[in-house]
């Protein structure tokens, strides 16, 4: 046989291979939203911790802020900035926007502005119906250069941070359920695996306690790959009431021990 045919049927044979749905696919939970109430405005502070450092930083979310409306979207918007020690070794300062379609909670846009001592990245995500497009913006703080990165991750469903959030809170929870989703938290996807452990009492309240774990997924094969920045599962505790807010995330990360815990809690 001449190598310009077995090429060819090596190419025959192979492409269905080369597109053959990964195994993880089979594990995907449905992306319907659960029929637990959405979460009405609401802004949470949270105070993080690292390695004891009680002071290392903090954390605002709001949910539907109030000054902010358009149509048939839910807006949510986000900071975090370092303080105390973390200042010190790991200065930093973010802020996020996200906006979901209100009814089914898919994400459709998500801008973040990154700052560290080095640079700040922007970066911006665009959702579609069968793919997501992201751009990031790597611009020096020492030289002012700036540096364009563009991807495209051609699948569908895909969820943010935030929508997958509250996809999750939005389904049953009942002890030993599992759900495990695509995400694109910034400019590239993971499979998020989330898995109720049970209820019990943290931090004075009732809560249900789960754990989320990340592989990265490679944009073209689809491969998963470990995700090494986060040493094991992480576990967090929402709160067992009407507003299912988080309680407290702890992650044992490659920085060291890293704990976001809610410090206050209140409907505008």
């Amino acid at each position: 046989m001449s190598a310009r045919c077995r090429s060819i049927l090596m190419a025959f044979l192979l492409t269905p291979l080369l597109h053959a749905a990964p195994a993880w696919q089979g594990e995907l939970s449905s992306s319907a939203p659960g029929s637990f109430a959405k979460l009405p405005p609401t802004v949470l502070d949270f105070q993080v911790s690292w390695n004891g450092a009680i002071d290392a930083g903090r954390i605002r979310m709001e949910f539907a802020p109030a000054d902010v409306r358009k149509a048939g979207t839910y807006i949510v918007r986000a900071s975090a900035a370092s303080q105390g020690a973390g200042i010190v070794l790991f200065p930093y300062q973010t802020s996020f926007w996200s906006e979901i379609a209100t009814t089914s909670l898919r994400p459709r846009f998500f801008h973040a502005v990154e700052t560290d001592p080095q640079e700040t990245v922007t970066t911006t995500v665009r959702h579609f119906s069968a793919r997501v497009e992201s751009e990031a913006v790597n611009k020096s703080r020492k030289t002012a250069k700036s540096t364009l990165t563009d991807r495209t991750f051609a699948y569908a469903p895909v969820f943010d941070i935030f929508s997958a959030m509250l996809l999750v809170r939005s389904q049953k929870l009942a002890t030993g359920d599992r759900l495990t989703h695509v995400i694109y938290p910034f400019d590239r996807p993971y499979l998020l695996r989330v898995s109720v452990v049970g209820r019990e009492l943290h931090n004075g309240r009732n809560s249900i306690r789960l754990t989320l774990g990340l592989r990265k997924i490679d944009r073209d094969t689809l491969e998963l790959q470990p995700y090494r920045k986060l040493k094991q599962d992480a576990t967090l505790w929402l709160s067992d009431d009407a507003d299912r807010v988080p309680i407290e995330l702890r992650a044992a990360a490659f920085i060291g021990d890293v704990r976001a815990t809610l410090a206050a809690h209140r409907k505008p």
